[in-house]
């Protein structure tokens, strides 16, 4: 009887003894962690993770959660700062685009000057200047419209009026619109569009804009040749926009669509690097898609070469 006794007496002390060890040892787990959490919140820049101060599985279930925190926060900073530096190149990259033309129209427009009382250049030269600057005010025209067309996009402020429209009818009269673009590129352009109207849900002027950025696109990576191909399906319409060349490749196809990328060696025909984004961004704005894969095909001659397949479609009305 008197052992039961000192049992029960003893047994809450135990308890009691325990479950204090247990408090404080969180108090001290909370302290070291919290500590901790201070360091790494002062310098984000280091690679660091919380450390468990006591063997314990519910600390360390919470040390794991805030650990795969820290992983991802982690993980987010060099995402960022790869952006970062991706978008200080385009930033360049833009500046010189922008820089290119305004350098050579100042320097037309300072030959122009009178110098000594003397007129710099003769009439004729004069007119000659005078159309070389227009060309490179128009060109600057172009790109500041395609950046201004970009952030309107971006900002969702563009909103697209879908109507009944005849998507053959506007692609002729695209294609005729731009054909010079493709003469001077000195392509040989094959086309397949239907000559009976070919109803899809869309907007004119959208269209209109894709199908001048691709032909601008064509006139800038084509090397030979540029075809067109539609096919009508039941619940959309297909077009493709094909072209040969010698100078994208595999690598280029993932970022074809990306803002202000451009392959090196068309740097200097003023583009902006956007014109593919606002094309696919004005197709999906209509319930479509963009999308462009290369694929490798026999010429006239037999001889194998790559070929970029941009693939429209658009929903049928």
């Amino acid at each position: 009887m008197l052992h039961d006794m000192r049992f029960w007496i003893i047994l809450p002390i135990i308890a009691g003894g325990y479950f204090a060890f247990r408090y404080f040892s969180l108090i001290y787990a909370m302290k070291k962690i919290r500590g901790e959490m201070e360091m790494i919140r002062q310098d984000l820049t280091q690679n660091q993770m919380v450390h468990l101060p006591l063997p314990d599985p519910h600390s360390k279930k919470l040390l794991c959660a805030l650990n795969a925190v820290l992983e991802e926060i982690q993980r987010e900073r060099g995402r960022y700062e790869k952006r970062e530096k991706e978008f200080q190149r385009q930033i360049e990259d833009v500046s010189h685009d922008l820089r290119t033309p305004l350098t050579v129209i100042l320097g037309y427009l300072k030959l122009c000057r009178k110098e000594d009382g003397r007129q710099a250049v003769n009439n004729e030269e004069l007119s000659d200047t005078i159309e070389i600057v227009e060309r490179k005010a128009q060109a600057m025209k172009k790109l500041v419209a395609q950046f201004y067309d970009y952030s309107r996009i971006q900002a969702k402020d563009h909103v697209t009026h879908l109507e009944k429209i005849d998507v053959s009818r506007i692609l002729r009269e695209s294609l005729m619109g731009n054909y010079q673009l493709l003469e001077q590129a000195h392509l040989e352009v094959e086309i397949d569009i239907p000559h009976h109207p070919v109803w899809i849900s869309g907007e004119e002027q959208a269209l209109e804009r894709i199908f001048q950025n691709l032909f601008q696109n064509a006139g800038r990576y084509a090397d030979t040749m540029f075809r067109i191909e539609m096919e009508e399906k039941e619940e959309e319409t297909r077009i493709w926009f094909i072209n040969d060349t010698d100078i994208l490749t595999d690598a280029d196809m993932p970022y074809l669509f990306d803002r202000f990328y451009m392959q090196d060696i068309s740097r200097g025909q003023s583009g902006t690097g956007l014109g593919l984004t606002i094309a696919r961004s004005l197709a999906e704005a209509m319930g479509g898609r963009l999308a462009a894969r290369m694929e490798e095909e026999k010429d006239k001659e037999g001889e194998i070469r790559s070929i970029v397949l941009f693939e429209l479609y658009l929903k049928k009305n």
